[in-house]
């Protein structure tokens, strides 16, 4: 009985403290991880002998880079969770802050073995990745607006990147020829894409980004920012559908989607609302 409820209780901890590195995540399952994962699977030659394994572990080097940045990220401004995401472990009380800034450097080095065991190229996205990370948080990248955009159009095509090497049967090609971004044209498109409309997702946080001083695109320009989308997410999902040539039904639904979320963006504008229009508008970036 003694080693069974020692067993039970050690499982329970097991699964406490994988719940707590999931919701560090939580929030980027739908703007992140999902969209990427496509864009990754979808670029890269899936390897044919392991389709299956190799998708899976691009998608947990996924989750657990954007661990990295979560883990990161929320150490260092606990009192934006508080106001817009108080269910995050830190502001629920899960991990103290302490403990989340020892995670955080954990993290790194984690991240860097997982992408060293999973092949070798992987290491080199992986370490832009955290110069990412650090730029983004620590040099205060993320409190304007401009920059932000422009680090995170570095960020989502530098993950998906990873996906595609992590998803590839690795080969004796030399690592020059490996990462030629010419091999990766939808990867360049995906990064312009972020670029023009990735705001889409501050509109929900402007109160709690207010709060703390952080000035993105939405706080700078209310109104054009919202008309911006209405015409450029549609402009790049004519301009993407044209490119590739999905059957016509599946580009009538990638059209509608980004007509969703242009036109959401301007009737609806309430932080409710900007949330509902930002799934959508992460189910049109996927």
């Amino acid at each position: 009985m003694s080693l069974f409820s020692n067993m039970s209780s050690i499982l329970q901890n097991i699964g406490y403290h994988a719940w707590t590195l999931i919701l560090f995540t939580r929030s980027d399952f739908k703007t992140t991880l999902i969209p990427v994962s496509v864009l990754g699977l979808g670029t890269a030659q899936v390897c044919p002998s392991s389709p299956i394994s190799n998708s899976v572990k691009a998608v947990f080097w996924l989750w657990s880079i954007l661990l990295q940045f979560n883990i990161n990220n929320q150490a260092i401004s606990p009192e934006e969770d508080a106001k817009n995401k108080p269910w995050r472990p830190i502001p629920a009380g899960r991990i103290s802050l302490r403990n989340a800034r020892i995670l955080r450097w954990i993290s790194v080095a984690y991240c860097c073995l997982l992408s060293f065991y999973l092949r070798k190229a992987v290491l080199i996205p992986s370490t832009l990745f955290t110069c990412f990370v650090f730029v983004y948080n620590y040099l205060g990248w993320d409190q304007n607006g401009f920059m932000k955009i422009f680090m995170l159009a570095y960020g989502y095509p530098t993950m998906a990147l990873g996906a595609v090497l992590v998803a590839e049967c690795p080969g004796p090609a030399p690592l020059a020829e490996i990462l030629d971004w010419k091999k990766y044209p939808e990867l360049i498109f995906f990064s312009l894409v972020i670029a023009t409309t990735v705001h889409a997702q501050d509109f929900q946080d402007v109160e709690g980004d207010r709060e703390i001083g952080r000035n993105t695109v939405p706080m700078m320009f209310p109104f054009m920012s919202r008309l911006v989308l209405l015409f450029l997410v549609p402009m790049w999902t004519i301009f993407i559908t044209v490119s590739s040539k999905p059957p016509m039904w599946l580009g009538a639904i990638y059209y509608g989607l980004s007509l969703v979320v242009g036109i959401r963006s301007i009737l609806y504008r309430n932080p409710k609302d900007d949330a509902r229009t930002n799934f959508f508008y992460s189910v049109s970036l996927s």
